[in-house]
């Protein structure tokens, strides 16, 4: 048997499966939501639905009588509050967008929830955007079943060759019940919306256990609340949305750095990437950090990232399923995204990841993307399988992936998955 290395090279290996067949460890998808995800296998999801499809869906869950009714998954909808008042105003009714950064909701949510986030919602359209979000998550909770949800997200990521996640489930849930598992490595990043929920948990002693930080710096293209340097280009009244303001930030970082966490950004737009590096430019880090996303940037921006000791968590399948949108939402900038080739030619450390449920999780869709955008396959695979061990300080060793061809050459789905020699 063959055995794919820390080098990227395969090399031969004498073990009891000795049939000339390729072996290589499980894989890492290093940004997930994997209750989110569950939550997405479970229920149905409004991604390839028309509108009266999702009215129908909303009718049949109103007769079974339930506490509130959130949906996930679509992508444009002319659905308003007011025909979801028209089902109903006495339940509350949460639709949230495939992208996860914005909702629309009927006239109940408004009148349960006092809005700290004022700037973040519209009483009159009925979207709730951003961290706003995160108060209806708090009022209401967001998943109906965590341990089954759970169960069900693991079970399709062993299936399909994954041992190792890095997750973002703290939304709506105490930190209590976070999952834990022996079969499925977890790692968890703590989001958190200010530096004083920071802080808080910190006195809690949560980061004896969890040793990496999560903040939102902006939104999504899709919800056109990440935030640009210049206003979108199908409305030009908005930059996007900024979470963080950089003195705020820069408070973060210097947690972070002075208790060994691992800080990891979510940055989709341009002037959101600008928050960060100058902030890594006044405080200069010395450890590894993270932006994840970082969708969008300019050739400075690359140059300048060279600099610092930032790894760019990326989403291969982003470039195709948002292709269109982009056209609609930046014009001539959708030139400045999903920027592969350049940033492997930068040398600059990269992750690669689902973002799942906004994508379903396929490591070997996204490697033939990353294939085709130019990066070499043993590049790619020493990538997600190796990479990872920079933040997570795991050994790849519990489960080997087994092709009966070169995978470097040809890669095709596994033939089957072993979790020991």
């Amino acid at each position: 048997m063959y055995y794919f290395n820390e080098d990227g090279k395969f090399i031969y290996k004498n073990t009891k499966f000795n049939n000339k067949s390729f072996a290589i460890p499980v894989v890492t998808d290093t940004h997930m939501h994997i209750l989110g995800f569950g939550e997405k296998l479970l229920n149905p999801d409004l991604l390839h639905m028309k509108d009266n499809e999702i009215i129908e869906l909303i009718l049949k869950k109103i007769n079974e009588a339930p506490e509130k009714i959130i949906l996930r998954g679509w992508m444009n909808t002319k659905i308003n509050i007011g025909m979801l008042d028209n089902i109903t105003k006495d339940i509350p009714i949460i639709m949230i967008r495939n992208c996860g950064h914005i909702a629309l909701v009927n006239s109940k949510v408004f009148e349960d929830i006092d809005f700290k986030n004022k700037e973040n919602i519209d009483v009159k359209t009925g979207l709730v955007k951003e961290k706003a979000l995160e108060e209806i998550y708090n009022k209401y909770g967001y998943f109906s079943d965590i341990n089954k949800a759970f169960s069900t997200a693991k079970d399709y990521l062993l299936k399909r060759g994954y041992g190792y996640i890095h997750s973002d489930d703290l939304h709506g849930i105490d930190i209590n019940e976070l999952p834990q598992d022996e079969e499925l490595f977890i790692y968890e990043k703590i989001a958190v919306n200010n530096f004083d929920e920071l802080i808080q948990l910190n006195n809690k002693k949560i980061f004896k256990k969890y040793k990496a930080v999560k903040v939102y710096i902006d939104g999504s293209f899709g919800g056109r609340t990440a935030y640009l340097r210049e206003v979108y280009n199908d409305n030009k009244n908005t930059f996007g949305i900024l979470n963080w303001k950089k003195d705020e930030l820069k408070k973060v970082i210097e947690f972070c750095e002075n208790n060994n966490l691992h800080l990891a950004m979510h940055a989709i737009g341009d002037k959101a990437i600008d928050i960060i590096l100058d902030s890594f430019e006044e405080l200069k880090p010395e450890k590894w950090h993270r932006i994840i996303h970082a969708s969008m940037l300019h050739d400075e921006q690359i140059e300048k990232i060279k600099r610092f000791k930032l790894i760019l968590d990326m989403q291969p399948q982003f470039m195709k399923s948002d292709d269109k949108m982009l056209n609609e939402r930046l014009g001539n900038r959708k030139v400045l995204t999903y920027r592969f080739k350049e940033i492997y030619n930068h040398n600059i450390p990269m992750f690669f990841s689902s973002d799942a449920p906004v994508e379903t999780p396929d490591w070997v869709r996204d490697a033939k993307i990353l294939n085709f955008s130019g990066l070499p396959m043993d590049y790619i695979l020493k990538t997600i399988i190796y990479s990872p061990k920079l933040i997570d300080s795991k050994d790849r060793n519990n489960g080997y992936i087994i092709f009966k061809e070169n995978p470097l050459i040809n890669l095709t789905y596994p033939d089957e998955i072993q979790r020991e020699f």
